[in-house]
């Protein structure tokens, strides 16, 4: 519930004039669904403008005696006339104005319901006036009070709410957000970071189209706002941006800045603020003068390098052509073109002038060459990656989904292909062509459909909720309702009981009409509470019905961008050599015919020896050794046979960072091995970890090893379902409780195990299974399957469950040293050689810890133990419970078992 104080427009400040009463009530009163008159003696509302404004009258000092107020519900809560009437009334208390004059009216004409008021800040006896001084923090606390009393969802203000108990009920306080969150917002204003305005969002749902400065990409704005901030004067400044393309005018009382050749009430226009709180106009004159206007139009040459020697025809498919006909799309087709070209931050940088406003419109790039907008085809005077890349983003602008690419052939080909991996139809080239155009377009069509069959399921889910949503708040209103009409019955009863007493004032009729009033308390008491819901609602979100798969897509269709691959392939081939160990021979190999290494490299490493080219702005390389050959891709493939091509992009966007090393230059480490270059950097390990299902949402690796699904669920926030089935275990900052990363267990069909038993790029602490704040002892093993096995053994609240993840680092020793005080310890690893290791590891961390090795057999069985899970197991075939089974006459807390290692069961819990 939010508290808007309405002010006149065009004036400062809240409030109006006593001229205001007349419209203002009317507004209010006549569409309202219920009126309310406080303080007043007319019966009526209409009379009551004549009265409140001889009333305010009284004071000769206040200028604006009418104070307007509206307090609005979102449109999922659906509140009664009843209660919106005493939230008005209680946010008047809140204020101070509930002795003053007021006409409130209830709405519900729009979608969200709301409650106008109409307050006389003079005071109808006194006659002094009411001050406004934080009228606003006071709205604000009222309101969060209000959502407590009524149980409304809480909204968002200028301050943090607290809850504080008093007597039985929650009281709302206002806390002041930090400075820190001033700071960034002012940050972020000067950085152009702001909300849409309510008339942008109206003009988006009009228009379908969003604004200009919602759009304009981030490299665009940096580039905008280097102009601005290097301009002297005016003129240059108007000089600067015509080169982009945009212009800098003055509107209204401050300036917009749009796109040269863009219709008026088009899209092409933003707010200067919106590109930064500097660049508004009065902080501009501050800096340049008086604003000037630019002294002609801007005008492009027409040169005969311009020529066009390639082009690019589209149609738009038959749905679409009413579409691109409308005069709506042909209003904001410059800013749908004006912001295409500019999506890529290369192609940002590769521009030179952007002129749309000339006949053809027309962009220039830095090498001279152009693209030139015919209408239904476009031109280049030269084909680079650049110009293809800006008549691609175009088309698509246009509206286009058919298109035919003419030329050479080199052009026809690529283009035809990036045309196709856009999503465009290509038509009209070569059958070799056309068989690749049309497998990229395959999958682009595939990759799209899964999009929306995604969409499709979350908004079927969406509208499911919905529906269950609004059954819900009809529950609600009529449950709320029943419980006043049985208020309203229960106080018409004691009032008929004490009316029929009469008013006498002897002792026996006072006890009567007492008791009666106990009575109807206790009755009133036991009713349900009208302010709360029986089933409350939360605001809906259509993000909570796609919580795996959605973010699943997005991410995997990131790792397979063609546009990235294509970025990457175009790295140095030294920054990725060098990381692996190759030595730059260029300046002194008899066979380099380069000797600075500008177009042709050669590089050695051992008895190997690699030749490099740069073809057409990508190096290609061939070993004489193996023969092998590709991009730079994979030459670092070559290195990491076991890595994916993920692991290769993740260690490329890395590598782009660095610059490439001088030629002679050699890594002293030889050859980087991936799981020791790679910085470790657990946002993606923490990504993956919230992007796994819940550990009961499927049968996972775990319960195929034999943990009990009952075992599991006792660790929910611990455990993760990943592919495969894969059984997650997290590890987490002890300080913070972030996850860092995850210990990983799955098989595959083949009955192929994972390798790697950590998460790619996480950070490794412990995994913690159990409650800290009850346990008193801690058992450390070496993986998260036996921490599971033996919780499933013990079945114990007051055991830490602890896995180092198979060694000890830094991070996992300071762990283990927090989590062992006030705790005995027990070292519970595998009882072969490689537990033993890990159990003097421990002894050199915890020297206090007792061993707890697993048996190596269990009676009955033949089999040989290595570990807690392999015991669980043999229990298991068995059909035993552990914890139960007699050995030698003496109670074991683990069964019955025969070990020929020494096992020290040194338990302090009692038995």
């Amino acid at each position: 519930m939010i508290c808007e104080i309405i002010g006149k427009p065009g004036e400062p400040g809240s409030g109006a004039g006593a001229d205001a009463f007349e419209p203002g009530i009317g507004y209010i009163c006549e569409k309202a669904g219920a009126v309310l008159l406080r303080n007043l003696t007319s019966e009526n509302w209409r009379d009551a403008v004549l009265e409140m404004r001889l009333t305010s009258e009284l004071s000769r000092k206040v200028r604006k005696p009418y104070y307007h107020l509206v307090l609005s519900w979102h449109e999922h809560e659906q509140p009664s006339n009843e209660q919106m009437l005493a939230a008005m009334a209680q946010m008047l208390e809140a204020l101070g104005l509930d002795e003053h004059q007021a006409v409130i009216g209830t709405h519900h004409d729009r979608e969200h319901r709301h409650v106008h008021a109409v307050v006389n800040t003079v005071h109808p006896t006194s006659g002094k006036a009411w001050s406004k001084s934080n009228d606003q923090q006071k709205a604000e606390l009222a309101c969060r009070q209000i959502e407590l009393d009524q149980g409304w969802t809480a909204d968002r203000g200028r301050f943090d709410v607290a809850v504080d108990e008093v007597n039985g009920r929650q009281i709302a306080r206002l806390v002041p957000k930090p400075d820190e969150h001033w700071e960034s917002k002012r940050a972020a204003r000067e950085k152009g970071k702001r909300s849409k305005t309510a008339g942008q969002v109206k003009s988006e749902k009009r228009t379908g189209v969003p604004v200009l400065d919602a759009t304009l990409p981030v490299p665009l704005r940096e580039k905008f706002a280097t102009v601005l901030d290097a301009a002297s004067d005016w003129q240059g400044l108007h000089l600067a941006l015509g080169r982009l393309g945009l212009r800098y005018e003055a509107f209204g009382s401050g300036a917009r800045v749009a796109i040269i050749g863009a219709p008026p009430g088009g899209a092409g226009f933003a707010k200067a603020s919106s590109f930064g709180a500097r660049f508004s106009i009065k902080r501009m004159e501050a800096r340049l003068g008086q604003y000037q206007a630019p002294p002609s139009a801007y005008c492009n040459d027409l040169k005969p390098i311009h020529a066009p020697q390639a082009g690019l025809q589209g149609w738009p498919a038959p749905e679409m052509e009413k579409a691109t006909r409308a005069a709506e799309f042909k209003l904001t087709l410059l800013s749908r073109v004006y912001v295409g070209i500019h999506l890529h931050p290369d192609i940002v940088g590769a521009i030179r002038f952007v002129d749309l406003a000339d006949h053809p419109p027309q962009i220039s790039f830095r090498d001279g060459s152009t693209v030139v907008d015919h209408g239904d085809n476009l031109s280049t005077s030269a084909s680079t990656v650049n110009t293809q890349a800006t008549m691609i983003a175009m088309a698509i602008a246009k509206g286009w989904s058919r298109v035919q690419p003419t030329g050479d052939a080199a052009f026809i080909r690529d283009m035809a292909i990036a045309a196709a991996k856009a999503g465009l139809e290509v038509t009209g080239v070569p059958p070799d062509v056309q068989v690749l155009a049309d497998e990229h377009l395959a999958r682009f069509q595939k990759r799209q459909r899964r999009i929306d069959l995604e969409a499709h399921e979350a908004e079927v889910a969406h509208l499911s909720a919905s529906v269950d949503r609004e059954i819900s708040i009809a529950a609600n209103a009529e449950a709320r309702a029943a419980s006043v009409a049985e208020k309203i019955e229960v106080s018409a009863a004691a009032q008929a009981a004490s009316d029929a007493i009469g008013p006498g004032r002897s002792v026996p009729e006072q006890r009567a009409r007492l008791a009666i009033r106990d009575g109807e308390a206790e009755d009133l008491a036991r009713l349900p509470d009208a302010r709360k819901a029986p089933a409350p609602q939360v605001a809906p979100d259509v993000d909570r019905h796609d919580r795996h798969g959605g973010r699943k897509l997005r991410d995997r269709l990131r790792e397979n961008d063609r546009h990235e691959l294509d970025l990457l392939k175009r790295l140095d081939i030294g920054t990725v050599a060098f990381a692996c160990g190759w030595a730059d021979v260029s300046q002194s190999h008899p066979d380099s015919s380069d000797r600075i290494g500008q177009a042709f490299r050669i590089y050695t490493r051992d008895k190997d020896t690699v030749k490099a080219s740069l073809v057409d702005g990508k190096w290609l390389w061939v070993s004489n050794k193996s023969g092998k050959a590709g991009s730079v891709i994979d030459l670092w493939l070559a290195d990491h046979p076991a890595a994916s091509l993920g692991d290769a992009r993740a260690a490329l966007r890395d590598l782009a960072g660095h610059p490439a090393a001088p030629p002679g230059a050699k890594s002293a480490a030889g050859p980087i091995h991936w799981d020791d270059a790679k910085e470790r950097d657990h946002t993606a390990a923490r990504n993956r970890w919230k992007e796994a299902k819940h550990i009961t949402a499927q049968r996972s690796y775990a319960e195929k090893r034999g943990i009990a699904r009952e075992t599991l669920a006792r660790f929910p926030e611990e455990l993760r379902v990943g592919a495969f089935g894969g059984v997650y275990f997290a590890h987490r900052n002890l300080e913070t409780g972030d996850i860092q990363g995850f210990e990983q267990r799955w098989e595959d069909k083949t009955g192929q195990k994972n390798k790697a038993r950590f998460a790619d790029g996480g950070r490794k602490t412990v995994n913690v299974l159990g409650d800290p704040a009850r346990a008193t002892r801690m058992a450390v093993v070496e993986s998260g399957l036996d921490a599971l096995a033996l919780a499933e053994f013990e079945d114990s609240d007051d055991t830490l469950y602890v896995s180092t993840g198979g060694g000890f680092g830094p991070l996992t020793e300071a762990a283990l040293l927090r989590l062992a005080q006030g705790r005995t310890v027990v070292s519970a690893f595998d009882n072969d050689r490689g537990g033993e290791t890990l159990h003097l590891r421990l002894l050199g961390v915890l020297p206090e810890a007792k061993r707890l090795a697993p048996p190596s057999q269990v009676q009955g069985q033949d089999g040989v133990c290595k570990d807690w899970l392999d015991v669980l197991a043999a229990h298991k075939v068995m059909g035993k419970d552990p914890r139960s089974s007699p050995s030698n006459g003496e109670a074991s807390p683990y069964g019955s078992f025969s070990t020929d290692i020494p096992v020290e069961f040194d338990d302090p819990r009692p038995s």
